[in-house]
């Protein structure tokens, strides 16, 4: 049996075992962060090299893709769900979400207060992007991405190449969340179009798409912090549930998420062009280097 088979069998076993057990409980949300790290031991377990995964972030070298990681989830987000209201105009129900995100107490309260429920959302999503609010999703990050992006990926462009190793590797991440969205349904709950399979399907589409603008970090940064503050914003990044309505739980497999098929375009958008310019770069390398040999 390969290393890669050993990682995935141990990586899969654990976390879908905690994830089952968490979701019979009721309580998934205490065992993911263990989840989380699984990829981390089962990269040990099969020895691989994690002091080569790329430690030093390189602020000086990095910092576009710095900014980029940290920045572009909720960009994405914020589009992505702008595309969703403007097709289901209906749930774009701030009111609605206004009440529900407050206690009667807090509801009060903010009423006398005055401000706007803007402000309340413009103050989400500058928390969701504070440095020191992302510490911790980042460490947990950290713990799937040594796993994802250190180890499988680098061997699936080995013995897949670069495009099918992404999307082999992609379907993977998205499987490793199965377990829990059947049966907690985790992502999308269970009442939405579909369901359960239709989730199954569009949750690859989001971690393939999600995988390739990762590795890309990764790749041109040399440091796995990369694909993590990436992978970590998409997990702290601000809900658009805030201006949601709750009458159409169907629709939660369109969006207003970002894993949503409507909301997902703006990720998938710019995963699709990083496969087409890493493609068109690979084609001109091998141009000039035939024409060197002739």
């Amino acid at each position: 049996m390969s290393k890669l088979m050993k990682y995935l069998l141990f990586t899969f076993i654990t976390a879908w075992i905690l994830g089952g057990i968490g979701s019979y409980n009721g309580k998934l949300g205490s065992v993911l962060p263990l989840c989380m790290l699984m990829p981390t031991v089962g990269a040990l377990l099969v020895k691989a090299d994690i002091k080569k995964m790329g430690w030093r972030p390189r602020f000086d070298k990095n910092w576009k893709y710095i900014l980029f990681a940290w920045l572009a989830p909720t960009l994405f987000q914020i589009v992505g769900a702008v595309f969703y209201f403007l097709v289901f105009h209906d749930d774009f129900a701030p009111a609605e979400a206004f009440k529900r995100n407050f206690s009667p107490e807090g509801y009060k309260e903010f009423q006398q207060d005055g401000s706007p429920y803007a402000a309340v959302i413009l103050s989400e999503i500058s928390e969701s992007l504070n440095p020191f609010t992302a510490f911790i999703p980042v460490i947990l990050a950290v713990g799937e991405e040594i796993g994802w992006r250190g180890y499988m990926y680098p061997m699936l462009k080995e013995g897949y190449g670069r495009t099918n190793g992404l999307l082999i590797g992609g379907v993977i991440h998205g499987a490793w969340h199965f377990p829990a969205m059947i049966l907690a349904g985790f992502e999308y709950g269970k009442d939405y179009i579909g369901a359960p399979l239709l989730g199954l399907v569009v949750f690859c589409i989001y971690t393939v798409a999600m995988g390739i603008i990762a590795d890309f970090l990764y790749v041109k940064s040399g440091s796995i912090w990369l694909p993590a503050i990436f992978h970590a914003m998409i997990n702290a990044e601000f809900s658009p549930d805030m201006v949601s309505g709750k009458s159409h739980p169907e629709r939660s497999i369109f969006g207003p998420v970002d894993i949503g098929l409507i909301s997902m375009i703006p990720m998938v958008t710019c995963a699709a062009y990083l496969l087409w310019y890493q493609y068109k770069r690979e084609q001109t390398e091998i141009e000039e280097c035939f024409c060197d040999i002739t």
